[in-house]
């Protein structure tokens, strides 16, 4: 199954920037920019047209865009369609450009939080996968694929390998 799905965590020093989603998937859950790959576009050329409509970056001005690699599931596991997975990208913007509080998009809630709250096993108001495959795929200095496993809607497991 192809993967037709980016995600991409923008950071600025120990801040990333989140979206807390209003529609499905992951509706009410704090998850990283992204969406679904265009007709005729590649995943980077999606994650910088994707960050750009959510958030307003220009990845081209950013210090760097990297690919971290691809987060995948078993196939029935997103409840929006056949998805097996995501292009994982991570930004890392220039000093000086998260800015404070919330702002409201189309998409969501729009807002900096630091690294520590994102990646927090316990925290509950983020995407369960993100704290497990976000802390490697930010210091990881090659692509690599998380499998992510799932009993009914429960993240239980990941392994991690390269791509």
């Amino acid at each position: 199954m192809e993967v037709p799905y980016t995600i991409c965590f923008c950071r600025c020093g120990d801040l990333v920037l989140m979206l807390l989603r209003t529609r499905p998937p992951n509706m009410g859950l704090w998850n990283g920019l992204g969406g679904k790959i265009s007709p005729g576009e590649t995943p980077l050329q999606s994650i910088r047209r994707e960050v750009f409509e959510e958030a307003g970056i220009d990845l081209r001005e950013t210090e760097r865009v990297r690919f971290g690699g691809a987060v995948r599931w078993a196939a029935g596991v997103d409840p929006t369609g056949p998805s097996t997975g995501m292009h994982a990208f991570v930004a890392d913007l220039r000093p000086g450009s998260a800015r404070e509080g919330a702002r409201e998009t189309p998409e969501g809630l729009l807002s900096w939080k630091t690294l520590d709250w994102v990646c927090d096993p316990e925290n509950g108001a983020v995407v369960s996968n993100i704290p497990r495959f976000l802390p490697d795929l930010i210091q990881s200095d090659r692509p690599m694929e998380y499998r992510c496993e799932y009993d009914g809607e429960k993240l239980v497991g990941l392994s991690v390998g390269p791509l």
